[in-house]
């Protein structure tokens, strides 16, 4: 027979109290690091399969309990793993039913429900997201699972002789129609029966000591205030990412064919085991995509060789700047350059990354870049975002599970460009207009021929005044 008495290894602070005492089916949290979500959701579950202990079920109804535990990844489950390794009662766990390596844990069961099992799933495969059906469905870090996931999540819910609990929590999303934030407004407009929404700062946890509030308020001065919102106050903004302006640089609908008298450039991002390859072909003058061709990750390098040669050839490219990062890359522009093609191949590292992204972030930020409404692109730089390192420096990427080949695309062919005219340049006749792009040497150690000073000059302003308006300087 098993007992277990939640209450004398749990304390919930009021808002924990208030998500356990709501009899709704489904649950979505968006809430504030540090709140406690993850420790809500996890006794939640508990408190959802010892109740169920009482309640017969069908022989054939295999695990008679069964519970998903869904993350971006199986390195951001690891939080959730070791709490349920820390606070899951030993009453309830059977001899050797923790699979570590698997992230599976056996529970132990009544006469009326036999077992229970819980599993530690990654949505980073969506593919890999199909079972028979789940009792109680946890979703952490729901901002950065993918809409396609959640959509294969959601059918396992509606088997036959299931519970069918669940509860969704994670910070607020990066755009308006991520399925984390369409479920919170359906449910905030009582659209979804059975179900209940409920947002909270990070400073609603009682629990946090002044050192944890100390800590919280310092991040301020590594992320930008939107970021720092977002990740503890819980509020949501489409500019909390790392790109913003994003809806102003949208403009326009891709071409079938070049224009007389136009010259057109191409960024080419090569894609790795699970990234596509990407081909994103811009008006040099205008600094806007004209037209976008992505190879699927399983085309063969061959086959992607031809399709840029075609391009190149039909577009009449002027130049092709490729990322040769690694050793198929290298050999990928090799190829072209073979071939006749004007490959500028551009190794990415650490150090000129950032110039890289800090280029395209300012001509959004400028609206000195545009783009029609290219969903895959459109998608990658919203989730693009603020990652607080453990040792308390920031990087700026994809979520994992997500991907950037879009985005490293687009910020490429952005070097290739005329330099902009803006707002924030100084008016000078088009036929005067010049642009030095950097040379890889100079990409990667920085400018200081005599040359190119004032150009060197005018970037560093430029980045050192994004980074003062982040909060980061």
């Amino acid at each position: 027979m098993v007992t277990v008495d939640l209450a004398s290894i749990y304390t919930p602070h009021s808002g924990q109290a208030q998500i356990h005492s709501h009899p709704a089916k489904m649950k979505v949290l968006k809430v504030g690091r540090r709140w406690g979500k993850s420790r809500a959701a996890l006794f939640d579950l508990l408190k959802t399969y010892v109740e169920s202990l009482d309640v017969a079920v069908d022989s054939d109804l295999v695990p008679p309990f069964h519970a998903w535990i869904v993350g971006p990844s199986f390195p951001q489950c690891r939080q959730v793993w070791n709490e349920i390794i820390s606070f899951l009662p030993s009453d309830l766990i059977q001899p050797g039913g923790i699979r570590q390596d698997e992230m599976m844990v056996y529970l132990r069961g009544t006469e009326k429900r036999p077992w229970g099992l819980i599993e530690i799933k990654s949505a980073h495969n969506p593919d890999s997201l199909q079972t028979a059906g789940v009792d109680y469905l946890w979703i952490t870090e729901a901002q950065d699972v993918a809409d396609r996931a959640f959509e294969k999540c959601l059918p396992i819910l509606r088997s036959p002789g299931r519970i069918s609990k669940s509860l969704f929590e994670g910070i607020p999303a990066l755009w308006s129609d991520h399925w984390f934030e369409r479920v919170y407004r359906s449910i905030e407009s009582g659209l979804v029966p059975d179900a209940m929404c409920y947002t909270a700062k990070s400073f609603d946890n009682p629990f946090l000591t002044d050192d944890d509030r100390d800590a919280i308020y310092s991040d301020r001065a590594v992320i930008p205030e939107a970021a720092w919102n977002r990740m503890y106050m819980a509020v949501f903004d489409e500019n909390a990412g790392y790109f913003r302006n994003i809806a102003a640089c949208l403009a326009g609908d891709l071409i079938k064919e070049p224009i007389i008298g136009a010259t057109y450039v191409a960024g080419l991002d090569l894609g790795r085991k699970v990234d596509a390859s990407v081909l994103t072909i811009l008006d040099a003058r205008d600094r806007k995509i004209v037209q976008h061709i992505a190879w699927d990750a399983g085309e063969s390098w061959p086959r992607q060789r031809e399709g840029v040669l075609k391009h190149a050839q039909f577009w009449d490219l002027k130049r092709i700047v490729v990322d040769a990062t690694g050793m198929g890359g290298d050999m990928f522009s090799q190829e072209l350059m073979e071939a006749g093609l004007p490959v500028e191949p551009f190794v990415i590292k650490e150090n000129n990354r950032q110039w890289l992204l800090d280029t395209l972030a300012i001509a959004m930020e400028r609206e000195t870049v545009h783009f029609p409404d290219i969903p895959p692109l459109l998608r990658q730089l919203r989730a693009f975002q603020y990652n607080k390192l453990p040792g308390g420096s920031v990087k700026y990427a994809a979520p994992i599970g997500e991907h950037d080949d879009e985005v490293f695309a687009l910020a490429l062919g952005l070097t290739a460009c005329e330099e902009a005219i803006s707002a924030f340049s100084t008016p000078r006749l088009y036929n005067q207009r010049k642009r030095y792009v950097l040379t890889q040497e100079e990409a990667d150690s920085g400018i200081n021929t005599s040359g190119h000073r004032i150009l060197a000059e005018r970037r560093a302003r430029y980045a050192a005044e994004r980074l003062e308006r982040a909060g980061i300087i």
